[in-house]
């Protein structure tokens, strides 16, 4: 049972998982898309016995994007890096380009950000654009356009 348990493993339904060995252990997860979803709580004990319990979870995500309009990417790790934040992603490209129209980074995923950096070389502060086209969950596609300032 999983009082006696020593590890365990939350299964969300929806791919993602996570293994803690706190059996009290607050679990947040974000869901990407709506629908139910079977998640599950695995648990197994130092003599390998093992025990689950599943449940539905309804989640309702209304698709959601936008980008910040500043970062600072100066080492001292708040805002050293820019991300497209949102809800609902389930295709993203965004393309940052320098005042010159030169592509200096692309990210097919909101867990990709910029750290400002191109060729290796930390960019000027100065303004630069992006333009992002997104598809959310449910199909729907999304163009947002608009400026970053890199600040130091």
């Amino acid at each position: 049972n999983s009082i006696s348990g020593n590890r365990y493993k939350w299964d969300f339904g929806d791919g993602d998982s996570i293994l803690t060995t706190q059996r009290d252990t607050p679990i947040v997860h974000q869901y990407t898309a709506t629908g139910t979803f079977t998640a599950c709580l695995y648990t197994f004990t130092y003599l390998g016995c093992a025990d689950t319990a599943c449940g539905p979870v309804q989640a309702i995500v209304n698709p959601l994007v936008d980008v910040p309009n500043a970062f600072t990417p100066n080492g001292d790790n708040i805002n050293d890096e820019i991300h497209v934040k949102g809800f609902g992603i389930s295709k993203m490209n965004w393309k940052i380009f320098n005042r010159w129209g030169t592509l200096v980074f692309e990210s097919t995923s909101p867990s990709v950000g910029w750290n400002g950096y191109y060729k290796g070389v930390l960019q000027p502060q100065e303004v630069y654009t992006y333009i992002l086209d997104v598809i959310f969950f449910d199909g729907k596609r999304y163009q947002k356009k608009g400026d970053i300032t890199l600040l130091r």
